[in-house]
Parts: structure tokens; C-alpha cells; sequence
């Protein structure tokens, strides 16, 4: 009888604990992206420390999609991407149910038709809204070029725009959405934030036109001035124009060309982001992200096992000042994962290999090519630096393309096959053209930044993983000239 009512009482108190206990509802995103060139898409989320989770989205011969995610415990914002596939910036919530419809040929034409739809639409109207009077609009002003009347008043119009459209989308009556305010938040963060960072930006840009007095006139005249006090404020970590173009880019840039005004004899030095937000930021969460989210990135982007140690040193003193432990074991893991890819692909390693398909669908591997020296183009269609380097290439093919001993190749990552084959007819390029479908080369060749130039010896090993560009001129060409006379 004793052992009866203990088991009654247990079974009474888990009851009470799994009442107690809050069900997170999952995500559901559904629709359709007729014309997709693509078999899946990636959606991502953004959360506020800067890490990033990802769904794949499976789509069928119709271009339509299912996904039911558990990852979405908290409003977030998300974007769908694939090679030139992108949907950005809309909002994510537990249980919402969103329907995502468009026509997916190209970039333009899912940003003309891009339509959504659901619970958890309301706040999402924002951005859609804001895309499709701007593709309709296609203003081509480029602000970076505007003179500072031109530029406050292009701010000023660009924001009378935005805010026009949140009030909108975020006052009078809406659909019961519990996340509503909070996505409110974010927008008109985003709004402030993208308004200074015109700002910044201008005078970073034009640094030398300003003096010290009117630097800070022109930024601090023309901000909310409690955005300027309030800079450092964690809540606007949920932001992410903050978190990309503020806090870690063009805030500090500007303090230090504040600090080179004030003092001549710093105009000469160089000083280091890092440097400046160690000293300035207030301890707490915005200066974590800050220093991590540099170090972070610095280590991700890093080219060359000699770049990577550097920055190993240059850390030390920054990594002991975040006080989040979590952000100091990612700046550790994110060196070990470069320091391991790089390893692969240190100069005398054999070069990974691949198979990749022309643009007439035969393949070629790189095993085809032993004995000859190969140098590699990693490009995109998308990518302006890589596109011009297309004449000098030019140049360089053309007075070697019939020695036996080399051979020239482009490949093309991360790009959709539509935009790769129409590059391809604009710029005509003459030598071997490959497309890396599957992102294997992309990954293997660590191409986190392009454009990116390989040269692989006569026995297929890495003869340098970071060679200088055809604009380079003879010095790409002694390196060439090098490799095939061994």
C-alpha cells in the first residue's frame, strides 16, 4: 500500500512538471519557388551572439517545399539562400506557420514576385513591402558618391520611406501575433542603424575632407541623440543592421578617425579595430560580440597558415578581456577549424581533388591534367573583383595557351548555373570553364573569399594556394614560368 501511494505521488508530481513545463511550438515554413534551378535551398537563422542555424528546404519538380524546424525556439530572423537564390531578413517565430511563394528564375525575378503568406505574416510585410516598391522604384543612386547635402538628403528620404512603411505595417489594427512588438523593435532599430551608417560611412570615405569638429557635427547633428548615447545599449544586439555594420565595422572605424583628427601625430599610426573597442566599449555583452565576432571572422577568412598564426598572436590579450565564456571557446574552435582546413592545403600537399562538368556538361577532373601545371580561377558571376580580371587573364592565356606544359582554368562557386552561363556569353572567356554545383571545391579550397588563384604543380600538389592575381602581371608570370620549368 505504501509503495502504491509513493508511485501515485511521483506520477502526480511529473504530471504537474510536464504541465508547468513550456511546449515550444514548432516552425513550419511551406510554398512554392516555381523555375528554381536549384534542388534545395538553405534557410538560416541569425541569433543575437552572432551564431547562425540552418534548415535545408528539399524541393520537388514544382519547386514546392515543407519544413516543419524545432530550431526556431525564439523570434529570430531568417533568410533563404542558394547561389542566387536569396529571400532575406523576414521574421521567424515558434508556431509560425508562413507560406513563401515566387518565381525563382533569377535574383530579379524572385524579388519582383516574391509573395508571403500565414500566421506570423503581419510583421513580415515590412520587408516585403519595402523590396517591392524598391525593385519598382530601381534607384540606381549611388550614395556612396553622393556629396554631404545630396547624401542627408538621400538619408531623409530613405527613412521617411521605411518609417512610412512600418507605421503601416506596426500600428492600427493587425492579427493577434505575440511577437509583433518585438519585430517592431527590431525594424525600427534596423532603420536608425541603417540611417548612421550612411553617416559613418560618408566619413570614412571621405576622411580628409573633414575636420575633427565637423565630423562629429555631422553625425551627432543629424542622429537621434539617444541612438548616439545609447550605442553600447545590449538590446540592440536583437538588430541586425547594428550587430553587421555598427558595432563591429563602422562605429570603431569612425573613433578612429576621430582619435587621427584630434591628434595629428596618430594620423600616421595604425590602429587596429580590436585595439579601439578594447579600449572604448564598456565591458559587457556588446563588447564580447564585438571582439568575437572580429576574431571570429579574421580566423574564418584567413588565407594562409602564416596569416592565421599572426592573428593567433594578435588575440591573446582580446580573447582574456570577453568575459562570456561561450564566445572565447568560439574564437578557439573557429582557429582550430581554419588551422585544420589550411593543413590540407599547405603548399606540397597534393591539391584536393574534384570533377566538375563544362558548360556543355562534359566533366573534367583534375587528374586529367597530371604533368601539367595548372593554375585555378575560383570566381563567381556575382563577384565584380573576379570579373575584372578577366582582361588581364585574357592577356595571360593568350601567350601561353599553346605550351603544352600549363593549363588555365576558371571555376565558378557559389553561383547559380543560369548567372554562370550568362557571364560566361558577356565575358568570353577563351579558357577551360567549370561550374562547382555541389560547393565540393568551394569547401576544399577553403574559397571564403574570391576571387582566389591556385596554382597546382606537375605532380598535383599545392604549389601555392594564395597566388597573385593575372593583374599581377610578371609577378604571376616569374611564379608560372617557375612551375614549368621543373
Amino acid at each position: 500500500m505504501k509503495l502504491f501511494f509513493l508511485f501515485l505521488l511521483l506520477s502526480y508530481s511529473l504530471c504537474l512538471q510536464a504541465q508547468h513545463k513550456k511546449v515550444v511550438q514548432p516552425f513550419i515554413l511551406k510554398g512554392q519557388i516555381t523555375n528554381c534551378p536549384e534542388e534545395y535551398l538553405r534557410i538560416f537563422y541569425r541569433l543575437p551572439d552572432g551564431r547562425v542555424l540552418h534548415d535545408t528546404l528539399k524541393l520537388d519538380r514544382e519547386g514546392k517545399f515543407y519544413l516543419r524546424s524545432t530550431k526556431v525556439t525564439r523570434p529570430l530572423v531568417a533568410s533563404i539562400q542558394q547561389k542566387n537564390i536569396q529571400i532575406n531578413d523576414f521574421f521567424v517565430a515558434p508556431g509560425y506557420e508562413l507560406t513563401i511563394t515566387g518565381e525563382g528564375r533569377d535574383f530579379l525575378s524572385l524579388a519582383r514576385s516574391k509573395k508571403i503568406a500565414g500566421r506570423g505574416a503581419a510583421p513580415n510585410r515590412y520587408r516585403f513591402m519595402l523590396d517591392s516598391i524598391q525593385i519598382a522604384r530601381m534607384d540606381t543612386t549611388k550614395w556612396y558618391t553622393l556629396l554631404k547635402e545630396d547624401l542627408l538628403q538621400y538619408a531623409k528620404r530613405d527613412r521617411k520611406l521605411k518609417d512610412s512603411i512600418a507605421g503601416v505595417v506596426f500600428t492600427g489594427k493587425s492579427p493577434k501575433d505575440p511577437y509583433l512588438k518585438q519585430f517592431e523593435a527590431i525594424v525600427r532599430d534596423d532603420i536608425s542603424f541603417q540611417e548612421l551608417y550612411l553617416l559613418l560611412a560618408h566619413i570614412s570615405m571621405n576622411g580628409s575632407k573633414y575636420s575633427y569638429e565637423e565630423a562629429r557635427a555631422l553625425v551627432e547633428n543629424n542622429t537621434d541623440p539617444g541612438l548616439i548615447s545609447g550605442i553600447y545599449d545590449a538590446r540592440h544586439l536583437a538588430s541586425g543592421d547594428y550587430r553587421n555594420w555598427i558595432v563591429t565595422g563602422e562605429w570603431p572605424s569612425y573613433l578612429i578617425n576621430l582619435d587621427k583628427k584630434a591628434d595629428t601625430a596618430k594620423s600616421k599610426i595604425s590602429i587596429d579595430k580590436l585595439q579601439k573597442i578594447a579600449a572604448v566599449y564598456p565591458a559587457g555583452a556588446v563588447k564580447d560580440y564585438a571582439l568575437t565576432m572580429i576574431m571570429e571572422g579574421r580566423a574564418e577568412f584567413a588565407s594562409t597558415l602564416e596569416k592565421l598564426n599572426n592573428y593567433k598572436t594578435l588575440f591573446e590579450p582580446y580573447k582574456a578581456m570577453v568575459m562570456e565564456p561561450t564566445y572565447t571557446e568560439r574564437i578557439g574552435a573557429a582557429i582550430a577549424r581554419k588551422e585544420a582546413e589550411l593543413l590540407v592545403t599547405q603548399t606540397g600537399k597534393p591539391a584536393p581533388p574534384f570533377t566538375l562538368a563544362d558548360i556543355d556538361g562534359k566533366t573534367y577532373s583534375l587528374s586529367d591534367f597530371a604533368g601539367k601545371v595548372v593554375y585555378i580561377d575560383l570566381w563567381a558571376s556575382w563577384c565584380h573583383p573576379c570579373r575584372q580580371e578577366v582582361p588581364d587573364y585574357r592577356k595571360l592565356y593568350a601567350k601561353y595557351k599553346d605550351d603544352n606544359r600549363i593549363v588555365f582554368m576558371g571555376i565558378a562557386v557559389q553561383d547559380g548555373i543560369n548567372q554562370w552561363k550568362k557571364a560566361l556569353a558577356e565575358d568570353k572567356p577563351d579558357w577551360l570553364q567549370l561550374i562547382d554545383k555541389d560547393d565540393k571545391v568551394w569547401t576544399a579550397y577553403v574559397a571564403n573569399t574570391i576571387p582566389k588563384f591556385i596554382v597546382v604543380d606537375k605532380q598535383g600538389n599545392i604549389a601555392n594556394f594564395d597566388a597573385p592575381r593575372p593583374s599581377s602581371g610578371e609577378t604571376i608570370e616569374k611564379l608560372l614560368l617557375q612551375e614549368m620549368a621543373k
